[in-house]
């Protein structure tokens, strides 16, 4: 820690949205700077509720990313180049969280003396106000506003938490498998850009443009290979981002304020559910405001989504968001059908 000046921020009030690009749904996240503002890495992924918070993350992962960091330091600015791809990519309208239009209420500073949490802006509140300046303004949302940040496990490679990139273990008929990543391989590069934690192999992911193919960099024993990830359209459909903080805004967005889980296969026979049929239950529904939409269209806690938008297929609910929220615009509306105590219901909702 002492060749390190450490620098601890509690709140994104004020923070500069320029540099400080990261996934803002994260309960803990670093960035490691240059004295010139240059970005040498980021750490801090997740994947789950607050439960498997800490399920990518270890004190011994956080340490092998430092000593990475160490060595990117030492070799700059000759390697200037590996670290190009990790500058922050984003164009922002707005140099700091609450001169958004939309977070104009919070101050620079936290209220101590007052309502400490009501002052604080949570980084998630920057994505979400990002998506719904789009929305209410008669867009669809781009896909890497639905798909933030996807963890490598939709390639087929699951990294150790303790190391710095270390690959724990590649899934049989993967994107990875294919391109011959292995147990035990050491990512050192993805596409142009240098990967010293999980987080870096997020950024490289968040930014692909198109399906295309990735070049990564691995050391396998003493030597060192590049492997090509061919990227198929849909590479990334299994992402899930159910679990986000910012997911919320989106239900109501698309569902009305419904919570959606998928059924298990005791509970798909028990509905009299075909193979491949989408089946999603309404775990929670919004009992207020626009997160009611649902509710006042007659919807309840326990019923099961068969058809929504004409969408019959099986998919998750993460999957069914950027299936409504990437095609359909704020004020349209969208009828789908449910299930309750086997009796089939049918209902129309306004998307907002």
């Amino acid at each position: 820690m002492k060749e390190f000046v450490c620098v601890r921020v509690v709140q994104a009030n004020a923070m500069d949205l320029a540099l400080f690009q990261f996934d803002y749904d994260m309960s803990f996240g670093t960035t490691f700077l240059h004295w010139d503002r240059t970005v040498y890495a980021r750490y801090g992924s997740r994947r789950g509720n607050e439960e498997m918070a800490a399920a990518d993350m270890s004190m011994e992962g956080l340490q092998a990313t430092m000593q990475g960091v160490l060595a990117l330091h030492q070799g700059y600015p000759g390697n200037k180049g590996r670290l190009e791809g990790k500058q922050p990519k984003r164009p922002v309208p707005y140099a700091v969280p609450e001169k958004h239009p939309l977070l104009k209420k919070y101050k620079s500073k936290l209220d101590y003396e007052g309502k400490v949490s009501g002052s604080c802006i949570h980084c998630h509140q920057i994505r979400d106000a990002e998506r719904r300046v789009l929305r209410d303004g008669g867009g669809v949302l781009p896909h890497d506003l639905l798909t933030p940040y996807p963890m490598p496990s939709v390639l087929g490679i699951e990294m150790d938490r303790k190391t710095a990139a270390h690959v724990r273990q590649v899934r049989e008929d993967s994107v990875a498998a294919a391109a011959g990543v292995q147990a035990g391989d050491v990512i050192l590069g993805m596409g142009d850009q240098a990967v010293v934690s999980l987080a870096d192999m997020q950024w490289v992911l968040h930014h692909v443009e198109a399906p295309d193919t990735l070049t990564v960099r691995v050391r396998r024993g003493n030597s060192e290979r590049d492997l090509v990830l061919k990227l198929e359209p849909g590479w990334d459909r299994h992402s899930d981002i159910s679990w986000r903080v910012s997911s919320w805004d989106l239900r109501r967005m698309a569902f009305g304020g419904m919570y959606l889980t998928s059924l298990s296969d005791a509970e798909r026979t028990e509905n009299g559910l075909a193979p491949g049929q989408l089946g999603l239950l309404a775990k929670h529904v919004g009992q207020y405001g626009d997160h009611a939409i649902a509710k006042r269209a007659g919807v309840k806690k326990g019923d099961v989504i068969v058809k929504f938008d004409g969408i019959e297929r099986d998919l998750d609910e993460s999957a069914l968001l950027r299936e409504v929220l990437g095609k359909r615009r704020r004020g349209e509306q969208v009828s789908f059908t449910y299930l309750r105590n086997g009796e089939k219901k049918e209902t129309t909702i306004r998307l907002q």
